[in-house]
């Protein structure tokens, strides 16, 4: 039998490698997320025991959710597929405090992507505030770029960080 620790450093290379893909190509490959559902699919065959129902449920739970941001355009489909494997991975019973690192640990790293976008742009953070406010009152978007920031970073270091403290 291929020992547990083995199958744990598969995934989490294989999770990193799909968050530095996202970084710098803004793309999830789907090799990499079905290689991911493999050894998720491994690992719960060798020791998941009678949690199966746990983590379908929580793989189906985070797949409902994200599917439901990818439907109001706050998501790609990549991500759609990457945490539906995330969920099921982590089970039912983890995903609440999961999704909660991965919802701030997203937010710390969309501060430094909007903070890079502002030092490229050359304009002032004052006048971007402002034309926001405009935007938000008249209702016309007149941002010629607009700022794309990848979402699979936030899922690797959020399930890191749950798994360090938890």
């Amino acid at each position: 039998m291929i020992p547990s620790i083995f199958i744990e450093l598969t995934f989490w290379g294989v999770l990193l490698a799909i968050g530095v893909s996202d970084a710098q190509r803004h793309r999830i490959p789907n090799t990499m997320v079905i290689m991911l559902l493999s050894v998720t699919c491994l690992f719960l065959i060798l020791y998941g025991r009678d949690e199966w129902s746990d983590h379908l449920l929580g793989g189906l739970i985070a797949f409902v959710v994200s599917l439901f941001l990818y439907w109001k355009r706050a998501m790609a489909a990549g991500d759609v597929k990457l945490l539906f494997v995330v969920g099921l991975w982590i089970g039912l019973d983890k995903l609440s405090g999961a999704a909660m690192s991965i919802i701030l640990a997203g937010g710390v790293i969309s501060c430094f992507y909007l903070a890079i976008y502002l030092a490229q742009t050359g304009v002032s953070f004052q006048h971007n505030l402002r034309s926001y406010y405009y935007q938000r009152v008249s209702f016309r978007f007149q941002h010629k770029t607009k700022l794309v920031i990848p979402f699979a970073p936030a899922v690797v270091i959020g399930l890191a960080s749950y798994n360090y403290f938890y």
